[in-house]
């Protein structure tokens, strides 16, 4: 990051400061000296400032675009060396009564719902990394049974795999979908258990 990005960044969080100061007290209360040096630096940082907005607010959105297409990679997965298949029980406790639009109540606290009991999972995800060129003609050859099919990227760039696969991709960002899944291996792919009530994980080895 360039001096007129922390410029940015500087003024940006400045300003955010100086509202809390008038919402109420954060931390120690600074003297009158270190004002007036804030005073002095904010004045030198917007001299820089002015005259190169149009610059900053530039490499700013590359900034945010950059991080955007590459999110931050998942850590901890690993390819998968052998084939493997388990089963993951979707079932859940409601915590509250969950009504209908008409207010009756379909589902009542303490019960154990499982979706698939309601409506089928007619989906196939498949979570691989989207920087290895194997995984990616792997996916590519996929011809899943389910209508739906969601390519899901742990790591690797969304703007050039969705290019290279042309279809929509995803991120899983945070890992929310690999740790409920449970998934270590890549690539990975989750559909429903043929007349069972439970998600199929399976660990696929690519050569």
């Amino acid at each position: 990051m360039n001096k007129w990005l922390l410029c940015f960044l500087f003024l940006t969080n400045f300003s955010a400061i100086s509202l809390a100061t008038e919402i109420g007290t954060f931390g120690d209360v600074w003297g009158v000296a270190e004002q007036n040096l804030l005073t002095v630096i904010e004045g030198q940082v917007e001299s820089t400032f002015l005259g190169n907005e149009e610059k900053i607010h530039k490499e700013w959105r590359e900034l945010v675009t950059k991080n955007a297409e590459r999110p931050e990679p998942l850590q901890g997965l690993t390819k998968a060396v052998k084939n493997t298949t388990r089963t993951f029980d979707p079932s859940f406790t409601v915590t509250k009564n969950i009504r209908d639009h008409n207010g009756i109540v379909f589902a009542c606290k303490g019960q154990k719902v499982n979706p698939f009991d309601i409506t089928p999972f007619n989906e196939t995800l498949y979570f691989i990394d989207g920087d290895d060129e194997k995984q990616l003609a792997w996916v590519a050859a996929q011809k899943p049974a389910t209508a739906i099919q969601k390519i899901i990227l742990v790591n690797g760039n969304i703007k050039t795999t969705a290019e290279t696969l042309n279809q929509r991709i995803y991120f899983d960002q945070g890992g929310v979908l690999v740790n409920r899944f449970g998934i270590e291996k890549l690539p990975s792919v989750v559909d429903e258990m043929p007349n069972q009530s439970l998600l199929r994980i399976t660990e696929v080895a690519v050569k």
